[in-house]
């Protein structure tokens, strides 16, 4: 009974993986076999491999997020649908934009930074039109990881995460070389919105840093990092 279990959920594995592939909406949109951690910006249908493992954004479960310029009683949430698949398994789990936005599955973490645009008052977008910036980690990858605060020295002086470097986001190019960083070694960048973070990232990218990852603020990262 045992094998017999073990060889139906190895076969439903095997099924979905293979329905993920042949979807005509679905993009690969990235694959490596070094994963470590790594930020993937996704939308619904996107895929991306590591490892002999996927990770598909299934859909939008519900999006409930007060409107760009709507004064709410409550910010709401956003609830996205996951699954992963591994050679031996499928998870399927949500990630929302408030308290769920980080899922642990065997040595591997999966936390959701943020998701665009905020729904706009009187405009309807498509589902493909949102994308949700994931950072999927192994257990352990982000232990040593170094973190810049690239926010004003008020605002760093104010609160700030926990051991974080601070390099405003005006200084980043010149002083990156201060930290001595290997080009492919992996690094937060973070900020207030996570709009400069994502400046200092560009930035950083064009000097040749290859796995920058965007932690958009300081409650992200508690969450991340936890």
């Amino acid at each position: 009974m045992k094998f017999l279990k073990t060889f139906t959920l190895v076969s439903i594995a095997y099924l979905l993986a293979s329905c993920a592939s042949m979807s005509g909406g679905d993009e690969e949109i990235e694959s490596t076999q070094r994963l470590e951690a790594k930020e993937f910006m996704m939308s619904t249908g996107d895929i991306v491999r590591f490892k002999n493992n996927s990770l598909e954004f299934l859909k939008i479960v519900n999006d409930s997020r007060c409107p760009k310029g709507v004064q709410c009683v409550s910010e709401g949430s956003a609830i996205l649908s996951f699954i992963y698949l591994t050679p031996n398994s499928a998870e399927s789990f949500t990630l929302d934009t408030s308290d769920n936005s980080v899922h642990s599955f065997e040595n591997i973490r999966f936390g959701l930074m943020s998701f665009e645009p905020l729904p706009s008052e009187g405009t309807i977008l498509s589902p493909d039109e949102f994308t949700a910036r994931l950072v999927v980690a192994e257990e352990g990858s982000l232990e040593d990881v170094t973190i810049i605060d690239v926010r004003t020295d008020g605002e760093y002086n104010n609160s700030h995460y926990s051991g974080a470097v601070h390099i405003p986001v005006d200084e980043i190019g010149k002083r990156i070389g201060e930290l001595n960083l290997a080009k492919d070694e992996t690094f937060i960048v973070y900020c207030r919105s996570g709009n400069r973070a994502g400046k200092a990232k560009e930035e950083l990218e064009a000097m040749g840093y290859t796995n920058v990852i965007n932690g958009v603020n300081e409650d992200s990262l508690y969450k991340l990092m936890d």
